[in-house]
């Protein structure tokens, strides 16, 4: 047999051999760490589900509220490995994920220590790890009451992204995120999201009140020296608040946070300072031009009386965004 023919053989059972050992785990809020999570009837917690996952796995999670472990204290956070994919909204009963109701979620809590007292909650709830490229998912989750205000200074973790860090890797993350409504996070910056680099795609996503002492009250794209330039399709961010960028601060110094934003709409969004829907940070070596498409902007307030500010979005991008949605976009134009 011929040599090329052999190897494409041994790759192509190889590759088969790796998807058939792919598992689906089943976990519910009332599981065990010592269940077999094959089933309905033996559901795992959501911890142990995440421990015991690898690439290729898929998570099942029964609709109802998953808390992180106290004892590991405010650092504790869902760490979902790249490549697994998580689903949410399961009542037990479905044989595809498409069988899942509309607007049906599993609700992951950052609640540590006193309920209703943000201060001692976790920083951040949920973490997603990159690592070489692999896609994860996170599907029909609430994510709230994330609190990542440790004082301490940088766009780190315990600093950034009370609701979902999405972390750096050895190659730009394509993560996506679907189906998922954060609501109630806080931090320096980013109160809802960080991503700290990376292209993750945000798909029928609610950002709803999250604020941040900084900047990026649902939203912060971290492309400092690097690459954070998600895509955000039918998305709403409403009653967030910020020093600057309520809806999103997309941060390009150095490096690029161009983000794709699709049919989305900005309501009721609150800065003290700037971009009361979007803000942009750059400098002569980086960019941040965020390309908006359809969207609409509906009662942003800030101080300077502007929707879109910094030196990252062109005037004819900002006017027609405008004239689809009636909205006041006062943008300084990017210097060449």
């Amino acid at each position: 047999m011929d040599y090329n023919v052999k190897y494409l053989l041994l790759l192509a059972g190889f590759v088969l051999s790796v998807t058939c050992m792919a598992e689906r785990l089943y976990v519910s809020p009332q599981g065990s760490v010592n269940a077999t999570g094959t089933n309905w009837n033996s559901t795992l917690t959501l911890n142990a589900a995440l421990a015991r996952s690898e690439k290729g796995d898929e998570i099942w999670t029964l609709r109802g509220t998953y808390l992180l472990n106290q004892a590991e204290g405010r650092s504790a956070t869902f760490n979902i490995p790249a490549g697994v994919r998580v689903y949410g909204g399961f009542n037990g009963t479905e044989a595809g994920t498409d069988q899942r109701g509309n607007n049906t979620y599993s609700v992951l809590s950052g609640e540590m220590g006193t309920r209703g007292d943000l201060s001692d909650n976790a920083f951040t709830v949920v973490t997603m790890l990159s690592d070489a490229g692999s896609v994860s998912t996170l599907d029909g989750f609430t994510v709230r009451d994330g609190s990542a205000r440790n004082f301490l200074d940088g766009i780190n973790k315990g600093s950034a992204g009370g609701g979902l860090y999405i972390a750096a890797g050895s190659r730009l993350s394509t993560h996506l995120i679907t189906n998922c409504l954060f609501t109630n996070n806080k931090a320096h910056n980013g109160g809802a999201v960080l991503v700290d680099s990376g292209r993750p795609s945000f798909f029928n996503c609610e950002f709803k009140n999250n604020s941040a002492d900084f900047n990026g009250g649902a939203v912060y794209n971290k492309g400092i020296a690097t690459v954070a330039s998600p895509i955000f399709r039918n998305c709403t961010f409403e009653f967030n608040s910020s020093n600057s960028g309520a809806g999103m601060t997309n941060n390009g110094s150095n490096g690029s946070a161009n983000p794709l934003v699709l049919n989305c709409a900005f309501v009721d969004n609150t800065s003290l300072m700037n971009g009361a829907a979007i803000y942009n940070i750059t400098n002569d070596n980086g960019e941040a031009e965020p390309v908006l498409e359809g969207c609409s902007f509906i009662g942003n307030e800030s101080i300077l009386g502007d929707e879109v500010s910094g030196r990252g979005v062109s005037r004819p991008v900002a006017a027609l965004a405008g004239q689809k949605s009636g909205g006041s976009l006062r943008p300084v134009a990017r210097k060449k």
